[in-house]
Formats: structure tokens, C-alpha cells, sequence
């Protein structure tokens, strides 16, 4: 039986919300679900670390061919070398989208993420364009997408609820 498989996407830049990626993560891996990232650092590198520490399962999608790109804590990494366009698998590979702050390369993982009608949680406790992209999106017809989030708890209660709640570890 698949294991949920939930994409957490945000700037391989960033150096806020570090604690919150991390917190998320560690959420992932309790849940005995798999986390799905574009594979290198900043929240990406944390929500990694958090899954890590819980003995989880972590899979980066890196945009390049070269795994030294790829931050330590995967458990497995996979290079697409088609840049930016691995944006796409990011998003198919996951039941759910976590978006924690981001620029552009996040821009397009959620407007792919609205396009493929997967649900998305945008973390508005982060700033970063994933909260204009919500402000956006939020005007569409159907809104069942998109959830808001103004605190990493309220974040891993809505993947606990669009997930079905919690999965015994084995």
C-alpha cells in the first residue's frame, strides 16, 4: 500500500523559518509519510533535517545533474537536469503541497500545483510570493485547493486532515 507522499516546497535561499520547515518535516516522518522536496537547501534542507531525525523517508527531485547538489539529509536524490521544468515532478509527487515562504521556482510549483488540482497549504506565517500566489488563486472558482496556514501547527493539523489523519510507525 502507498505511503502518502507530501512535497514541501519553499527558497533553496532562505534562512527564516528554518524551526517551522524543520517542525514540519519531523510532522512528515511521525506520520510514516514520505517527504518530497527539490532536493537542496535552505527549507527544503530543513524539512529534510526534521524527517531525517525521525527516521523518515525523504526524496529530492534536484534541478541539475549533479548530486553533490543535494542537501545531506536524503534518503534518496534524483537528478532530473531539466532545471526549473523538475518543478512539475516535484508537485506530481506529492499528495499534498506545503509552501513555506519562496520566490519564483515556488511561484511555479503552485501555480503547477493549481493546474494538476493538487491541495496546497501556503504557510502565511512565511513571507516569501506563496502568500501573493494564495491572494491570486483564492479569487479562482474553486477554492477547496488552497488551505492557509498561520502556524506550522495549524499546517500539520490541515495535512493530518487532508491526509487522514495520523499513521501508526511500524
Amino acid at each position: 500500500m502507498k505511503r502518502p507522499q507530501v512535497t514541501v516546497i519553499g527558497s533553496h535561499e532562505e534562512s527564516r523559518f528554518m524551526v517551522e520547515a524543520y517542525e514540519i518535516g519531523r510532522h512528515i516522518a511521525r506520520r510514516n509519510w514520505i517527504l518530497v522536496c527539490g532536493g537542496r537547501g535552505g527549507i527544503m534542507e530543513a524539512a529534510s533535517r526534521g524527517a531525517s531525525d525521525e527516521g523518515g523517508i525523504v526524496v529530492g527531485i534536484l534541478p541539475g545533474v549533479d548530486f553533490n547538489d543535494a542537501n545531506p539529509y536524503l534518503t534518496a536524490a534524483i537528478a532530473s537536469g531539466i532545471g526549473f521544468a523538475r518543478n512539475s515532478m516535484n508537485v506530481l509527487s506529492g499528495d499534498v503541497v506545503v509552501a513555506i515562504g519562496g520566490r519564483t521556482g515556488t511561484m511555479s510549483e503552485l501555480s503547477y500545483a493549481f493546474q494538476y488540482g493538487r491541495p496546497m497549504i501556503i504557510c502565511s506565517f512565511a513571507d516569501g510570493w506563496s502568500a501573493g500566489f494564495a491572494d491570486l488563486a483564492l479569487r479562482e472558482d474553486d477554492r477547496s485547493l488552497i488551505h492557509m496556514a498561520a502556524t506550522p501547527i495549524e499546517a500539520m493539523d490541515t495535512l493530518d486532515a487532508l491526509l487522514g489523519g495520523e499513521t501508526a510507525r511500524s
